[in-house]
């Protein structure tokens, strides 16, 4: 065979292994290969589809890339994860909720949501300015089938709730920790 046919056959082949593999970062696995964008309305949730071996995931972590969010059309309000200062989610700021293929809400746990619109607040997390949301419950593990598809939503669109203001896009990567 040829180098250039061999580099050829490489390079399409690469890409393959790392969907299956994922990478590793200080112990958290890539689960999307690409950016993950949800909007705030319309059943524009974000979504991919797990390519690695099933298995039982303890935490999720997404990481914030780009966009802003918010409850409503003033642009004051963008934020990272919710509607920053809004004056009647201010203790609950937080809205970025994980789903399984069904909508079955699987992050946060439900103890967490305030209101029939999924607003939450999480310790140490400002939905504007940090950078990673992470969802822990190593109690409740869930198992993720390979093939299965996530899904990240605004949670007011999720619920179809008071989400007809709602604008803005934010894309995310995707992590995971997984019991060994």
């Amino acid at each position: 065979m040829s180098s250039l046919y061999l580099c050829g056959l490489i390079l399409l082949l690469v890409p393959c292994i790392c969907l299956v593999g994922g990478s590793q970062i200080g112990g958290w696995t890539k689960l999307s290969m690409f950016p993950v964008c949800f909007e705030g309305q319309a059943n524009r949730y974000g979504h991919f589809v797990y390519m690695g071996e099933s298995k039982l995931v303890a935490a999720i972590k997404l990481v914030y890339l780009s966009g802003n969010i918010r409850c409503v059309k003033d642009t004051a309000y963008n934020s990272h994860w919710g509607c920053h200062h809004y004056s009647s989610y201010i203790n609950y700021p937080l809205n970025v909720v994980i789903t399984d293929q069904e909508n079955n809400i699987l992050y946060p746990e439900s103890s967490y949501f305030k209101n029939a619109g999924l607003w939450y607040y999480l310790p140490g997390t400002d939905d504007l300015v940090t950078s990673e949301l992470v969802f822990v419950n190593y109690a409740i593990p869930f198992w993720l089938e390979k093939h299965r598809q996530l899904r990240i939503w605004y949670g007011e669109d999720l619920k179809n709730w008071n989400e007809g203001d709602n604008q803005g896009r934010v894309c995310v990567a995707v992590f995971a920790k997984f019991y060994d």
